[in-house]
């Protein structure tokens, strides 16, 4: 958990103790008033989070794994399958299932023959893996793959974390005011801002520095793993000031093995114009997929129609 802005910690930490032992949790300062807080047990963490509502005291921090579902990606069933009739089989198996969700392409969206399953956390849970089929159905369980993107709170528009486990204030991903993007009245004429890096381009900016430096160290593994809280500041954030351009690299010798075991990061080496010109192709090329995508759908249902 991470809490921010504390104004006063001394007063921070003698109401936190009202409701938990000190025993039970510990705190470590960071940059930019920001206290990291980690919890000895879940009980504690829950309390700390329900008395920091209560509080109105800025803070984000993650799920919890014990409350997380075991998810796995089923595959080799068509996408017309009904979802009830999965839970039914597999429940007969020994499995209790959160929500099943079908998968679609990231682009075109259209559906696949793949779905995502949520089970509640069990002892068993990885004994789903041994299924090969369903009825008369041959099938596949697999781990989902790793999401390599940064999550961003829809609520504070900071990266890191997402809104359900949120308190900090609203900010809109269109002015970085401090209100809803759903009742912002910036015209399509003003140029969007983001406050963090003080950007002309709204919040979910893909090309935008702050993200970029973010992503560098970015390891989605180690996002929700222990019970933290973070307290966040009780007064509006000051946007900061411009970050600095991408720091050159320069081209080292290195052996096969080197290269073999980690290979270079050639996307460091480019220029920051250079850098941001591709990132704009590929969005444009994302929506030219897209709308062929979209296109060839269209045609399909067309001739289906007429035949």
């Amino acid at each position: 958990m991470y809490v921010h802005g504390v104004l006063n910690y001394a007063k921070m930490n003698k109401s936190i103790t009202e409701v938990e032992e000190e025993e039970h949790f510990c705190t470590k300062t960071l940059t930019n008033n920001v206290i990291k807080m980690s919890c000895t047990t879940p009980d504690t963490f829950r309390t700390i989070v329900k008395h920091f509502k209560e509080k109105n005291i800025y803070f984000h921090t993650y799920q919890l794994k014990e409350d997380r579902a075991f998810r796995v990606v089923l595959k080799h069933l068509h996408h017309t399958t009904d979802t009830n009739d999965i839970k039914r089989e597999l429940a007969a198996l020994g499995h209790t299932f959160r929500n099943i969700t079908k998968i679609r392409h990231g682009q075109i969206k259209n559906p696949l023959n793949q779905f995502y399953v949520d089970i509640e956390p069990a002892q068993n849970n990885k004994d789903i893996y041994a299924i090969t089929a369903i009825q008369n159905k041959i099938i596949l369980f697999e781990p989902p793959r790793t999401n390599m993107t940064i999550p961003q709170c829809t609520r504070c528009q900071q990266y890191g974390h997402t809104q359900r486990y949120c308190n900090k204030p609203l900010a809109c991903v269109k002015c970085s005011g401090y209100h809803h993007t759903s009742v912002c009245t910036k015209s399509r004429d003003t140029p969007a801002k983001f406050v963090p890096c003080g950007g002309p381009h709204p919040a979910n900016y893909k090309v935008c520095p702050q993200y970029r430096s973010i992503l560098q160290g970015f390891n989605p593994r180690s996002l929700g793993y222990t019970p933290r809280i973070v307290t966040h500041s009780q007064q509006p954030p000051q946007p900061p000031s411009q970050l600095p351009p991408f720091p050159p690299t320069q081209h080292q010798s290195r052996s096969y093995a080197n290269v073999a075991s980690s290979p270079p990061q050639l996307a460091e080496e480019y220029s920051p114009s250079l850098h941001a010109f591709l990132e704009d192709f590929k969005t444009l090329m994302t929506h030219l997929l897209y709308q062929n995508g979209m296109i060839i759908s269209m045609h399909t249902k067309l001739i289906n129609t007429h035949v």
